[in-house]
């Protein structure tokens, strides 16, 4: 089997493929043949070394993988050879032909769904899905989705929608047409000054409901939008700097009633079952629509620098 190491902790460059010996499933786990790894951003932070459960290097990267059963271990009920599953690696070691994986952790998902398709609704797909419902978005709401382009972002955009919700996308010039074509009703450049009073225009009087948030900047302009009872949830922080929230953002705080809370889908997975029946029938019948970018295993290093260079559109998956 081949798989991508981290030989220490650093950039894109610590990454490299290795060659090692596959081996057999043990009693309750199963072998499976990887056909899609997804990337995600608690990739680059596990590289970089401040992921709290890769403590040190060298490791095997990769959280979140799709692919076909290949060998079942002993006592292993519910699966068999050829079957389609998903899974989320929580220890690592998703990029690669091959992972070992508990299979209480695997998760079935339709043959006729895309295994790229399958991984990139996975880990983006329920992180959007349940923000927005631990958002309690409703009809008529209006969303705010910050790095709207991304992967989560694009997702959230069209979950949101599905709600009835109103939706104000950020993103760079270059991505509004795609962002307009996911069902965005506004598409503004947080890169250029005056986006928080078109904002503000468009959303009078209620103001914005819910802001979903993946940079973490405690000092947004985004703040100041938020209407009554307005829910600013935080799931990252790609900040450069983190800013602390000003001293004046107090009050308006507490008159407004804005609660500022964050979120991480671990904290989550009571949910999952239920997400992932909606986002896997979602994406079959094309009620949303995911762009996927692939790169060969051994181009993990360059997918990581594009992915880092905030330069893509969508999910990009590596494929074995």
């Amino acid at each position: 089997m081949k798989y991508v190491e981290a030989s220490r902790f650093g950039g894109p460059d610590v990454l490299a493929v290795i060659e090692k010996e596959t081996q057999k499933p043990e009693e309750g786990m199963l072998l499976v043949e990887v056909q899609a790894a997804g990337i995600n951003y608690a990739d680059v932070i596990a590289r970089s070394g401040h992921y709290p459960t890769i403590p040190k290097a060298p490791f095997a990267l990769g959280f979140e993988i799709a692919g076909v059963v290949k060998e079942v271990g002993k006592h292993v009920e519910g699966f068999k050879v050829g079957d389609s599953v998903a899974a989320l690696p929580l220890a690592g070691g998703g990029y690669a032909s091959h992972i070992l994986i508990p299979a209480a952790t695997a998760i079935p998902f339709p043959k006729q769904l895309d295994p790229a398709l399958a991984a990139a609704v996975l880990l983006q797909g329920l992180t959007a899905y349940i923000l927005l419902d631990r958002a309690q978005v409703e009809n008529g709401d209006w969303v705010l989705v910050a790095a709207a382009a991304g992967g989560v972002g694009g997702l959230a955009v069209q979950l949101a929608k599905l709600r009835g919700a109103k939706v104000i996308a950020l993103a760079s010039e270059s991505k509004f047409e795609r962002l307009k074509r996911l069902g965005a009703d506004h598409v503004f450049d947080y890169g250029k000054s005056g986006w928080s009073a078109k904002t503000l225009d468009v959303t009078r009087p209620q103001g914005v409901q819910v802001f979903l948030d993946s940079i973490g900047d405690l000092a947004t302009e985004a703040f100041s939008l938020l209407g009554q009872f307005g829910r600013w949830i935080i799931y990252g922080a790609r900040s450069e700097k983190q800013n602390v929230l000003p001293a004046e953002a107090l009050w308006p705080m507490i008159e407004k009633n804005i609660s500022r809370v964050g979120f991480n889908l671990g904290g989550n997975f009571d949910r999952v079952p239920g997400a992932l029946k909606d986002l896997f029938k979602f994406a079959i019948d094309e009620t949303i629509k995911v762009e996927i970018t692939t790169y060969p295993l051994a181009d993990a290093s360059i997918a990581h620098s594009v992915f880092e260079g905030r330069n893509t559109s969508g999910k990009l998956v590596l494929v074995p």
